[in-house]
């Protein structure tokens, strides 16, 4: 697990039929929460989100403190089913990949 500093938090949408305007609908309204609230002093960011096209889930990663994570979902009106905390393999970052930036 890598350790950062701040948690990481994990919103879990099942979103049938999503498209990639919708998604990117979404990331622009949870970007802009986080934004907002970081601005009035609360610690949150929005760092993207992962599209699992075959289960219809979109999974949308902020940071920061998880009482301003949920807002920011709330506000960006991500509709979650629930918000985890996660953490990370420190595998990638120590992976010495040798074959190139055209893998």
């Amino acid at each position: 697990m890598i350790v950062t500093g701040e948690a990481e938090y994990l919103a879990e949408c099942f979103l049938p039929d999503v498209q990639e305007a919708d998604l990117r609908a979404l990331d622009a309204r949870a970007e802009a929460s986080a934004v907002a609230l970081a601005a009035a002093g609360r610690r949150v960011r929005y760092l993207g989100s992962l599209l699992l096209r075959e289960d219809e889930v979109v999974l949308c990663l902020f940071a920061g403190e998880r009482d301003a994570v949920d807002e920011a979902a709330r506000m960006a009106e991500v509709p979650f089913e629930r918000i985890v905390e996660t953490a990370r393999s420190p595998w990638a970052s120590h992976h010495n990949d040798t074959r190139g930036p055209d893998r």
